[in-house]
């Protein structure tokens, strides 16, 4: 990822390839430009929940202001919204940001420098709060140069306090508040201006009462004891690694890796790396570049000439023309090895191993459950199947579920029922559910 400031935007490239959002995006923007559109209904008076109109940033000496404002708290909520199919990086359109009194909406595309409020995000002596918030953090790294610091993420959180995750905002909202929201324009075009009164409502209904969902949150996580997890997890979103581009490890996320064999790998690695650089210098997204399932058929059924792009399903011919040559210097090259391992799949997995990863997944699911944790917030059954390969092989002492806060969530009970000190148990009378008790000794 590109790491350099950048207080002002690029204009997007122009005749961007048309990606499927454009028609959601449009239809939506026709609804919220509509005079046909109800007006929503007032916001309810609720503790933490601000009902004041937002107030618009377009200028640096109210951004200012605001800033100076947002100093003095511990901590303040914020979301962004911005336009993600038509250039590299998102084209960010609108910050909004609410405290318990107040909602603020910042104009990015106005003549102001938001860069201010990206080193505040920065700062870890006030706490942000996003949901959902990955996307939203990012921009600290490429605005300040500086990763985001002292993030609480209230799906995240939700996770830990006996919710479902990932849960929508507008599900936590019902379930914690019991305030239903109303339609989202989350695809309307938010670079168009001016701003219309319905999109500047709902911009601020999306902050408007996560000050109000923190302290829900808060609450139980400091009851259950998950706080410090919560935030741990929470954390995470400012691993400088998790917004970086890398290509020897990002290769394996394009759809219909799995299927690949070593030597396809190898040349998936090459053009991925490859379809990132040529996007980024094109202004494009990369899938919009090239889509991943044509990147996977160019890997498995590498071309040997420029004539044989002309048989690949879905190549554009520009790129064909202009890229054709590379293309294919990449994929010999990459052939000549090394390639890299193979890639488990449950498929490949013998069925006493099948049997046995599903049992430890079963044992991780419970243990969460018992906790009040929803599993997916601790991993996956891919997690379980690496886990089960290391515990084979000796080397799980750094595995994810068996270090941080999975250690100690999951990770200790994983160990002592493997060393046989403590049995699952069926509940029965006035317990249910499958419990965990210590195992007996013998005499």
């Amino acid at each position: 990822m590109n790491r350099e400031t950048t207080p002002r935007q690029k204009e997007p490239a122009a005749n961007p390839r048309r990606h499927p959002r454009h028609q959601r995006r449009a239809a939506q923007h026709e609804s919220a430009h509509s005079d046909a559109h109800p007006e929503p209904p007032p916001p309810p008076d609720l503790p933490l929940v601000p009902r004041s109109a937002p107030t618009l940033i377009s200028t640096d000496a109210e951004l200012h202001d605001l800033i100076a404002h947002l100093r003095t708290l511990d901590w303040f909520v914020f979301d962004s919204e911005f336009i993600g199919e038509a250039s590299y990086h998102p084209r960010l359109c609108l910050i909004q940001v609410a405290t318990p009194d107040r909602i603020a909406l910042i104009d990015t595309l106005a003549e102001l420098d938001s860069t201010p409020f990206w080193r505040l995000v920065a700062e870890a002596s006030i706490e942000k709060v996003v949901h959902a918030g990955a996307q939203d953090v990012e921009p600290a790294f490429r605005y300040a140069n500086a990763p985001p610091a002292n993030i609480f993420d209230t799906q995240i959180a939700a996770g830990f306090a006996g919710m479902a995750f990932p849960a929508s905002l507008s599900k936590l909202i019902q379930h914690a508040l019991g305030v239903k929201l109303a339609k989202s324009f989350t695809f309307t075009d938010w670079s168009h201006r001016p701003l219309t009164r319905v999109q500047l409502r709902y911009a601020a209904d999306d902050v408007r009462y996560l000050p109000a969902l923190r302290a829900f949150l808060v609450e139980r996580l400091e009851s259950s004891g998950h706080a410090a997890w919560a935030r741990a997890e929470s954390e995470a979103l400012c691993d400088a690694s998790l917004h970086l581009f890398d290509a020897e490890r990002d290769y394996l996320k394009v759809r219909g890796a799995g299927g690949l064999e070593p030597r396809g790998l190898a040349v998936l690695k090459a053009l991925f790396g490859w379809r990132d650089r040529s996007a980024r210098d094109a202004d494009l997204p990369p899938r919009s570049f090239l889509r991943d399932e044509v990147l996977v058929d160019l890997a498995r059924r590498p071309p040997k000439s420029v004539a044989d792009l002309s048989r690949v399903k879905g190549l554009p011919r520009p790129v064909e023309a202009e890229h054709g040559e590379q293309i294919v210097a990449l994929a010999r090259k990459a052939l000549e090895g090394p390639y890299p391992p193979a890639l488990a799949t449950p498929g490949d997995e013998p069925p006493d191993d099948r049997f046995r990863i599903d049992a430890l997944w079963s044992l991780v699911e419970t243990a969460c459950f018992g906790r009040g944790i929803d599993p997916a917030v601790v991993g996956s059954r891919q997690d379980a199947a690496s886990l089960f390969r290391a515990l084979r092989d000796g080397n799980a002492d750094h595995h994810r579920l068996m270090t941080g806060w999975r250690g100690e969530a999951v990770g200790r009970l994983v160990r002592e029922v493997l060393a046989g000190r403590v049995q699952l148990r069926l509940g029965g009378g006035g317990e249910s559910g499958l419990l965990f008790s210590a195992a007996a000794t013998a005499p």
